[in-house]
């Protein structure tokens, strides 16, 4: 499949499309530490029992603008989505300089011997600082690959990420900072000594010719704060006032997280910084390590193949399997590896069902998705072409083999996506009055999901307060993804509303988008809002 670049373009002014919540304070936040232990205690057990006890529905995500979009944030900035993007761009991801001198010094500031990749962090001979990760000694160059391609892919969607990039390096050009510290199995900070670097390194795989591969993340910018949270609000936080779990960006983030089987989307795996100009600054939001995406091997085996499908504690599903003593076939009784083996182990396009996926433990701003969250990232996902993903899977510096294979996979698993959420809610978006026209692009039809020729369009309008039914102009293609309507003459200052339907000549359709119009008289517009029924209802 593919996708269009053309883009609707509206002026980009308050409130519209920039939330005002970098607005500088003086007071800088506390910095928040968060247990692993306890956030999936609470995410799996003591949240749920709260909300069922409560009866907290979820409701519609409140920070969407009138268009049914995203205004820029400190959470979430338009990129691809909003204004389109060459796949070169897309590649380049937020690096815009170069990788440091391989020739070093590169000097250590501290070892990372835990967790899934083992690391530590550095200053580099450019004078900036990086957090360097390696593959482990099992799967591969996946571990590197993910987290480098991933930061791109929602770096695209327009989220905050750190730049990751691949280097190659010597073991010798590392020097240990004399301040350097490490931690030792009883969580103590102890001064780090070679036989911890050798810990790191006794885990990472080496090459034939004797350097490592790493991914190399280039600390983000502002004093980090620790992670943010997928609920609540921050209360030392003034800009900060929309519950976490209301946010579009954040519910619809679990599409793109089922895409990529990045299931370690957890609260730990963020990071609030507070970029400040000396006197006042504000909190930005980031994403943090995308490197178990795309497969990931665990301990014992039947572990591995339920991510992604299972939460590690399931009661839904050890209640299902107790009462019809495990009849019931599950996804993960049929995984294999894919022809890469353990390389992307279970990332596969067959039993991959974007409704069905869900995380290590429950996401409070993943359980109250709506349907109109996943459509938003959809109709982002629709943006990233074959071409786009060809671009950024090569920044992961894989084997051939292992590139066109994940390529394969995020392409089959990407069009499962859209089918499934861009032919319910209207696919239709980025209204443009154009004079007498209205004038629409199809992100469905740019995505390649029905060709052409099949697709029709239907419309129907409403006049005045009282909403009196008015003609529509017939169709005509604006150009190869966008089409417009001619919309009937009204006095100045009165508004009109128009459904404009897209359905396959099949008889398939999606429910209308409805685009609210202001009247500037002779036959002009101005468009000042887009919804998206989930009915074929008229407006009331």
């Amino acid at each position: 499949m593919g996708c269009g670049s053309s883009t609707r373009f509206f002026p980009n002014a308050d409130p519209l499309w920039r939330d005002p919540d970098q607005r500088p304070f003086e007071r800088q936040p506390e910095e928040y530490e968060s247990p692993f232990a306890w956030d999936a205690a609470n995410q799996t057990v003591f949240r749920p029992v709260s909300r069922f006890f409560a009866v907290d529905p979820a409701g519609e995500a409140v920070n969407v603008n009138a268009l049914d979009e995203v205004p820029d944030s400190s959470w979430f900035q338009n990129r691809i989505g909003r204004f389109g993007m060459t796949p070169e761009a897309a590649a380049q991801g937020p690096c815009t300089s170069p990788l440091p001198d391989r020739k070093g010094p590169w000097v250590i500031k501290g070892a990372k011997p835990n967790g899934f990749n083992p690391g530590f962090f550095i200053k580099a001979n450019d004078g900036k600082r990086y957090l360097v990760k390696f593959d482990g000694v099992v799967e591969g160059m996946r571990p590197t690959a993910a987290d480098v391609i991933g930061t791109r892919l929602f770096h695209a969607a327009g989220y905050f990420v750190p730049c990751n990039r691949i280097a190659y390096f010597d073991r010798s050009i590392l020097k240990i900072d004399p301040d350097a510290k490490s931690e030792n199995e009883r969580g103590e900070k102890v001064k780090l000594e070679e036989a911890a670097l050798d810990q790191v390194f006794s885990k990472a795989l080496r090459l034939a010719d004797g350097r490592y591969r790493a991914s190399m993340s280039l600390f983000v910018e502002g004093k980090p704060l620790g992670p943010w949270t997928y609920e609540g609000r921050r209360a030392d936080d003034p800009n900060d006032v929309v519950a976490h779990e209301d946010r579009r960006e954040l519910r619809g983030l679990e599409v793109m997280a089922a895409w990529l089987a990045w299931f370690d989307t957890r609260e730990q795996n963020t990071m609030a910084t507070w970029v400040n100009d000396g006197k006042s600054g504000h909190v930005r939001h980031y994403l943090l390590d995308v490197g178990n995406a795309y497969g990931s091997i665990w301990e014992p085996p039947m572990m591995g193949r339920r991510i992604g499908h299972s939460y590690y504690l399931d009661f839904p599903h050890v209640l299902e399997d107790f009462l019809t003593l495990g009849a019931i076939e599950r996804p993960w009784d049929r995984a294999r590896f894919g022809r890469t083996g353990k390389v992307f182990s279970y990332y596969r396009v067959d039993d991959f069902d974007p409704d069905a996926f869900r995380p290590g433990y429950p996401n409070p701003a993943f359980v109250r998705k709506s349907e109109r969250d996943a459509a938003w990232m959809a109709r982002i996902v629709a943006r990233l072409s074959d071409a786009h993903l060809r671009a950024i899977v090569k920044t992961g510096l894989l084997l051939p083999e292992h590139e066109s294979r994940l390529l394969e996979v995020l392409i089959g698993r990407r069009d499962k996506v859209l089918r499934r959420y861009l032919e319910r809610l209207s696919p239709l978006g980025w209204p443009e009055a154009r004079g007498p026209e209205l004038c629409l692009e199809d992100l469905a039809l740019g995505a390649g999901l029905t060709p052409r020729g099949a697709r029709r369009y239907a419309g129907r309008a409403w006049a005045g307060t009282a909403l009196t039914p008015a003609p529509l102009g017939p169709t005509r293609w604006a150009d190869r993804h966008s089409i417009c309507t001619r919309l009937p003459a009204a006095p100045a200052g009165s508004p009109l509303l128009v459904d404009v339907t897209a359905a396959t000549s099949d008889g398939r359709s999606t429910f209308p988008a409805r685009v609210h119009l202001h009247s500037l008289g002779e036959g002009r517009y101005r468009v000042v809002g887009l919804e998206r029924p989930d009915s074929h209802d008229p407006p009331s």
